[in-house]
């Protein structure tokens, strides 16, 4: 947080006071603490300015005694794009000759290079301090730097720094150096905005981002011994001075949003005239040194249940993390006279010093051990999250849970003599949403049920242990859960699920299957990015040992328009979801983006809107109405939205809801997450989309491409006989006769379970089944060349890419073939429309992205690029 210290009346003194003690404070304390040497800048604030500020910061870090120096190679990195001059003839020369990647590449190497170089210019002083002899003190350090110089060579130039920026720096992970690069140049040529309601743009994001994670890396698992003094970054003067209101402004918009999750925060303290420098959005009242204690954790709750508020529906500011601290007794200051007088401005801030100590010591006292919330669970801020055998309940309140989960206890427990494998079934369990608890309850119960399938007498070994991991909302404490799931399950082979394109979701499954090499089998990831690329060079891929279930988004659209021609006519708008961090809105917007490409007389140009959250309104409803009003002036008939399920009710609704005596009906066209948008709907809205084309009120039908649907095996079966009422049974193609067995199976099953009712419109439970049954097979294959009953994650890797003709699996939501990729080949889709009249989900029929069901053996044709 920010501390910014003010007045707390106008006398001049006060203010005075105010303004000279930063110095004064670095006077104090820059031999205990690592804090920045206030310097004299001229009111100036553009983004050369800003830089060379934030510069400045870093560059006039004190070191404390017996303190390994501050080193800022990620900082110094940004810093030489922020010097950039495109406007200079050379860089000019080097633009327009294609030759801009390489230089940008070699400025930000050398730059990281120069920031590293510190650390052996420290090293050598040590060394002639302790060795007093100076030919000695000589050779001494001229080893060091031949040993450093050793390493250097054999080492990847800049790793750590430029797989910061990889990972890190920008909105998602970027995969190599080139693409990195790439990203640098857009930044360079074409800066975006930073965070809404801050006025720090994406350049100065970065470079605040680079300084805190430098300082965030100083404090890392090797370098504790710099854990006992927290840095504290002094801003004097942020009312005089712009660019350091808006390294403020910086600072506050990267805790926010970029910065997340690091070990070690700076302590920044602002000094400011009264009012002088306020926040833009959220200012807290002031408050004294005193009160410091209580208000800083009283601030941090009332951000939480404001932000808590905004999920619900609120629309007040989440508070700043800027805490106004008045310092002075208010009246004129007296003549100074001799010897002690009452408490004086300098008194209180020393005393303000002292708090401040106290916060930056308070990092090196362990962090309490998080409060349980059942076995193998823990409190995450208002998650439960962890790894539970079916002992733990998470949703107890919701009606099957606690039946499901005790089930899968019992199975647990069943198995446990034998030697046995590890499926954990990784997806979000916790939500206040009652239609996403449904689909979270509908996951848990397919899961149990291919568990069941498994572990009967007569199947193949080895038998599944199960185990549900809750990564937190949005995935959002992923690595926690991760670190609980490899700790506690020795006999860990696969991890299954993952329903969410998200960042964190991306970063969860390439952690597993690159770093740690466990096999992962997914399930509603749609988005591009979440598969491995179709080529035959297997040692580029993101995921190594992944498998997926499910069609993409590009996929489910192209099967889509497909199977009816109509769809992608002319006619037609896009609406579109730009929030960042969400794969699946982009991979949805890129594919009817692609869909759109070349059809003359196109409906009207393309609509995007910044949702704030998967399940948050903010100001959509406004941009939706303005929407409806675009699409009734044009021709567009069909409108393409890529968004989330809980928007696409939102804009179902508006559209509805707009007069546009012109139409008669509108269908929108969107991606798979509509699974859940008919137990979105309740009476009033079904009766809203009817619409009245009479009186001006189109009616709003809604079709999607589903990974899964319970009645589409019987109806295309049934299609087939009415075709081939002369064909016998045994010519029912099989990809037709083998999902309707496995469905018919899936649903016997559910009788015997004991789990209550099975909701299987949704296609989730299906889904999760077929996710949970791929692992199995996978195992059970892999037994096959394992010296052992229970295969190693190599072994199970390894087999992967067999899972096809032959040995393709029976899944109840049609053949899953795997490529050598991992992905799903040519997997059936069920488009589902959403009828205004009746209200209700109907089935139209199955779509395949090649355009044809697979042959009848379901062979994977070769990839040639």
């Amino acid at each position: 947080m920010v501390f910014q210290l003010e007045p707390s009346g106008d006398h001049a003194a006060d203010l005075e006071a105010i303004r000279s003690w930063p110095a004064e404070y670095y006077g104090e304390y820059s031999s205990v603490l690592p804090i920045n040497e206030p310097c004299r800048t001229p009111p100036n604030a553009d983004l050369s300015q800003f830089a060379a500020e934030l510069r400045a910061v870093a560059h006039r870090f004190s070191r404390p005694a017996y303190r390994l120096p501050l080193v800022f190679p990620r900082f110094e990195a940004a810093y030489a794009l922020a010097a950039w001059n495109l406007r200079d003839p050379e860089q000019k020369r080097l633009t327009e000759l294609g030759e801009l990647d390489a230089e940008l590449e070699e400025k930000v190497k050398e730059a990281i290079d120069r920031a590293r170089q510190k650390i052996l210019r420290e090293v050598r002083k040590a060394i002639k301090k302790v060795v007093t002899n100076s030919y000695l003190g000589n050779l001494a350090s001229g080893i060091v730097g031949l040993v450093i110089g050793v390493f250097g060579a054999f080492r990847v130039r800049a790793h750590w720094t430029l797989r910061w920026y990889r990972k890190k720096a920008f909105k998602r992970p970027l995969g190599t150096t080139e693409e990195l690069v790439r990203e640098l140049r857009r930044l360079l040529i074409e800066p975006g905005d930073g965070p809404s309601g801050n006025d720090v743009d994406e350049k100065e994001l970065l470079l605040v981002k680079a300084l805190l994670a430098d300082v965030n890396a100083h404090h890392g698992l090797f370098r504790r011994l710099n854990r006992v003094r927290r840095p504290v970054i002094l801003l004097p003067d942020v009312d005089l001075v712009p660019a350091r209101r808006k390294i403020r402004d910086a600072l506050l918009a990267a805790y926010d949003h970029g910065s997340r999750g690091l070990r070690v925060y700076p302590v920044v303290v602002a000094t400011s005239a009264r009012r002088g420098a306020p926040v833009a959005r959220g200012a807290n009242p002031p408050v004294s040194p005193g009160e410091l204690a209580k208000e800083i954790p009283a601030l941090f709750a009332r951000r939480k249940e404001t932000i808590e508020n905004i999920i619900a529906g609120g629309a007040e500011p989440v508070p700043s993390r800027l805490l106004p601290v008045t310092l002075g007794s208010g009246p004129a200051p007296r003549p100074p006279r001799r010897g002690p007088g009452p408490l004086t401005l300098t008194t209180e801030m020393l005393a303000l010093g002292g708090v401040l100590c106290f916060v930056a010591y308070a990092v090196i006292l362990p962090p309490p051990e998080p409060a349980s919330c059942g076995e193998g669970l823990v409190v995450m801020g208002s998650d439960c999250i962890g790894v539970s055998d079916g002992t733990g309940v998470l949703m107890p309140d919701l009606d099957g849970m606690p039946e499901v989960f005790a089930r899968i206890e019992a199975e647990n427990n069943r198995i446990a003599a034998k030697p046995y494998a590890t499926v954990a079934l990784m997806i979000p369990m916790q939500s206040d949403i009652p239609a996403v608890r449904k689909q979270i309850l509908s996951e848990v119960q397919g899961a149990y049920l291919a568990q069941l399938q498994a572990n009967t007498p007569d199947a193949a070994k080895p038998p599944i242990r199960l185990v549900l991991a809750n990564p937190g909302r949005d995935y959002r404490y992923w690595q926690k859960t991760v670190n609980y799931l490899t700790e506690r399950e020795p006999q860990l082979r696969v991890v299954a699920g993952f329903n969410l394109s998200l960042t964190n979701t991306w970063n969860a499954m390439r952690h597993l299957t690159k770093d740690l090499g466990i096999p992962v089998v997914a399930g509603l990831v749609t988005s591009t990015d979440f598969a491995n690329p179709e080529t035959q060079d297997r040692s580029r891929d993101p995921f190594p040992g992944l498998a997926r279930v499910v069609s993409t988004s590009k996929e489910q659209a192209e099967a889509l328009l497909k199977s009816d021609p109509k769809l992608a006519g002319a006619e037609s708008a896009l609406v579109a979801d730009t929030r960042p961090l969400d794969n699946y809105d982009k991979s949805l917007r890129d594919a009817f983006t692609e869909a759109r490409k070349g059809k003359k007389g196109t409906g009207v140009q393309d609509m995007t809107f910044e949702s704030p959250g998967l399940e948050e309104p903010g100001r959509t409803p406004n941009r939706f109405q303005d929407f409806a009003l675009n699409i009734c002036q044009s021709n567009a008939r069909f409108i393409y939205f890529a968004g989330r399920a809980y928007h696409l009710k939102l804009f179902v609704k508006t559209l509805a809801n707009t007069y546009c005596s012109g139409k008669k009906s509108y269908t929108v066209i969107t991606g798979s997450d509509a699974t859940t948008l008919d137990s979105r709907l309740d009476a009033e809205d079904l009766e809203l989309i009817r619409g009245d084309p009479g009186g001006g009120k189109p009616s709003v039908s809604v079709e999607y491409a589903a990974p899964a649907h319970p009645g589409a095996w019987n109806v295309e079966v049934e299609k087939w006989w009415r075709k081939n009422d002369r064909k016998r049974q045994e010519d029912l193609p099989r990809y037709l006769a083998e999902p309707q067995e496995s469905l018919a199976r899936l649903q016997h099953l559910v009788a015997t379970a004991k789990i209550g009712p099975v909701a299987f419109e949704d296609g989730r439970t299906i889904i999760t089944h077929d996710v949970v049954l791929t692992a199995y097979r996978a195992l059970a294959k892999a037994v096959a060349i394992s010296p052992t009953e229970v295969p190693s994650r190599q072994d199970v890797k390894d087999v992967l890419a067999d899972l096809h003709a032959a040995y393709r699996i029976q899944g109840a939501s049609g053949l899953i073939c795997l490529t050598s990729a991992g992905n799903p080949y040519d997997k059936a889709l069920s488009v589902v429309r959403l009828d205004p009249a009746s209200g209700k989900l109907t089935f139209k029929g199955v779509a395949w992205p090649e355009g044809k069901p697979p042959n009848d053996n379901c062979v994977v044709p070769q990839t040639t690029s």
